[in-house]
């Protein structure tokens, strides 16, 4: 039964169908397949097959005033040339003066339509009004049907009076039988599977951006029902194989000449159901299956954007278009290359406007992410690619969960993981004290906390001294007070103790950085002993407030030359303590307000939150500007983290919360 509909569907069977059913009726009824083509036959029968032709090939494309004066005006025509043989003038005038309001209806809604004003605005509401009424009444279901029946009329009444009333009464039942017809059920194809396909069939691509992004204008019956990731598949034409289909989503949805049309992003292929794919015409996946299926294999929920232009090899710019709003600064995108797995870090997002044709506009979200690289396990760090990835190549949230790490002990450590994943950044405790490390950040952020815990991994074969002004130390960890009588003694002691040098006031005044400096020194003259020795030591100094001890010349509390010679002289210790196994953990606020000698010493920084303009400027040199931007939104207990002693030595943002036991 579906068949025989399907079949009787299709306007030129049914046309077929139609003119075989006439024939028969007619040498029925008349004894003739045929009327003959004397003028007042010709007239009926071009009335009936008008009605018919037009309901089956024109009224489906029938929409604008043009079509209803394209109609029009070819009987307006006929109506005047038979004029004669109307014997009832009544109907003539009535004929006449509705084909002519049509006309003039037509005319006036075309010259009242402005494409500079609003669809809302009075004369094109105005315009739109008579429009409908003109396309209504001018329809050929419509139009024709009056041109039938006032013909039957002059036929029976004053024409060929001996017509029966049997053949009368039949072709005013095919006449309504063609007005039942719908033609927005009719199609032109034979093949019934096709036709099964066209139930989901949305649009037709109309140009390419790139080997991913399809322009598609949709057609008209299917624009308000498709969204954003809606999935949809197709054949192109240019494909280089027909053993797959391209599967992908809606990408993005826009208005453009008053049509709506869409991008299709690709994300993969499939083999489903590939026979009923006509080329360049988009399907889009409604059975809940193939969509669960589809959505995991091309993992739209990752899905965050693509990339646009103005990257760069160190530096991707990706228009953001995620299905769920998650995606925050710090975390980790991956994106293919080839085989290559690539991964970026979110550094920053900003809204764009992107202009379209017809001075239409589309906003949308420009997001930023520096380049990690490939992971390499084996050594617990990102190798960076030398090469940008190409323009709307998909970018995904990175699902880590495949990547088991290896296993790693001191004097390696973790010191957090990349925000939303299971890889760590390590830091080598003997590189990050060898080559001095710096912990800078406002004050919350969380720098006293780390500094605790990578103390308390060096005290296993290093010796920790903090210089402590703020007395928070002792109440943290068991510290022995430490004075020059009892240096050797704690320096020679094999336990992993640690020592104290409480100073008395948190002022940087003379007495206080001399005092500093002496015992600085006296470290120093220790450690180089022991090196000259052949018994070298691993001493690591724990500079808190580092801004009271070594602070920058225009901050110092007295401004003379002493003091900055002072501080120069701890500078130089810091220069030189690495050679004989001295090394610094500078904790502080502000680079602004610590020495510059000192700080540029450290070979590793850490850096948290922060907000002044010269700690920007500072370490831009070391974290790259577009690193810089992301310091004043960093979370609490996230830091960038960068330098000699981190094993993937590419600046990153990393998350330093740890979890309550």
């Amino acid at each position: 039964m579906d068949k025989i509909k399907f079949y009787l569907t299709n306007r030129f069977i049914l046309l077929l169908v139609t003119i075989v059913l006439f024939c028969g009726l007619h040498y029925l009824l008349t004894d003739s397949i045929l009327p003959d083509t004397s003028t007042k036959n010709v007239w009926f029968y071009s009335g009936l097959f008008m009605l018919f032709f037009s309901i089956l090939f024109i009224e489906p494309y029938y929409s604008s005033p043009k079509n209803v004066i394209t109609n029009s005006i070819p009987l307006l025509l006929v109506y005047l040339s038979i004029r004669s043989s109307f014997k009832n003038d009544a109907l003539w005038y009535v004929t006449i003066a509705l084909i002519s309001v049509l006309i003039i209806f037509s005319i006036v809604a075309i010259a009242l339509a402005s494409e500079n004003e609003s669809p809302v605005s009075l004369r094109n509401k105005l315009s739109n009004r008579i429009k409908n009424i003109a396309v209504f009444i001018g329809r050929g279901k419509v139009i024709y049907s009056f041109v039938f029946i006032s013909i039957l009329v002059l036929y029976k009444s004053e024409i060929i009076a001996e017509v029966s009333d049997s053949y009368l009464f039949t072709m005013i039942t095919l006449w309504g039988l063609v007005l039942i017809i719908d033609p927005k059920s009719l199609h032109n194809t034979f093949i019934r599977e096709t036709t099964t396909l066209q139930s989901n069939a949305i649009g037709e691509i109309f140009g390419v951006q790139s080997k991913k992004i399809f322009l598609t204008k949709l057609f008209e019956d299917r624009s308000k029902s498709i969204k954003r990731f809606d999935i949809v598949t197709f054949k192109y034409s240019m494909q280089d194989s027909d053993t797959y289909a391209i599967a992908g989503i809606v990408f993005d949805t826009y208005l453009l000449n008053q049509e709506k049309w869409i991008k299709i992003l690709q994300l993969g292929t499939t083999q489903n159901d590939l026979s009923r794919l006509k080329r360049n015409i988009v399907y889009k996946t409604v059975k809940p299956d193939e969509i669960q299926y589809l959505s995991d294999s091309l993992r739209i929920s990752d899905f965050v954007g693509v990339v646009i232009e103005k990257s760069s090899i160190g530096t991707i710019k990706f228009e953001y278009s995620k299905q769920t709003d998650d995606i925050q600064e710090g975390d980790l995108l991956e994106l293919k290359v080839g085989n290559r797995r690539l991964f970026y870090q979110v550094v920053s997002g900003t809204t764009e406007l992107e202009k379209l044709e017809s001075k239409n506009e589309s906003g949308f979200i420009e997001g930023e992410a520096i380049q990690l690289g490939e992971w390499q396990n084996d050594v617990l760090s990102f190798q960076k690619f030398g090469w940008v990835p190409s323009i709307n190549t998909p970018i995904f949230k990175a699902d880590t969960s495949n990547i088991e790490v290896d296993q790693y002990q001191y004097p390696d450590f973790e010191l957090g993981t990349i925000p939303g994943t299971t890889l760590p950044s390590v830091i080598n405790l003997h590189e990050a004290i060898s080559h001095h490390t710096a912990l800078i950040g406002v004050t919350g952020s969380g720098k006293s906390f780390l500094a605790r815990e990578i103390i308390d991994q060096l005290k296993t074969d290093t010796k920790v001294i903090c210089i402590d002004f703020t007395g928070e130390w002792k109440k943290k960890l068991q510290l022995t007070k430490l004075n020059s009588g009892n240096l050797d003694a704690f320096l020679a002691a094999q336990d992993d103790s640690i020592g104290l040098v409480e100073l008395p006031t948190v002022s940087n005044t003379v007495g206080v950085i001399q005092s500093t400096e002496n015992f600085i020194s006296l470290i120093f003259s220790k450690a180089k002993e022991a090196y000259e020795a052949n018994t070298p030591m691993r001493i690591c100094l724990v500079l808190e407030e580092a801004h009271t001890i070594v602070p920058e010349g225009n901050f110092m509390g007295v401004n003379d030359w002493e003091s900055k010679a002072v501080v120069n002289k701890m500078g130089q210790v810091a220069l030189q303590g690495r050679k004989y196994g001295v090394g610094l953990l500078v904790i502080a606020q502000r680079t602004a307000n610590v020495s510059k000698t000192v700080l540029t010493q450290c070979n590793t920084i850490v850096c948290y939150q922060a907000f002044d303009e010269t700690s920007f400027n500072f370490l831009g040199n070391y974290i790259g500007r577009d690193l810089v931007q992301a310091l004043p939104n960093l979370k609490r207990y996230h830091a960038i983290v960068t330098g000699k002693a981190i094993r993937s030595n590419l600046p990153m943002i990393v998350n330093l919360e740890r979890e309550v036991e």
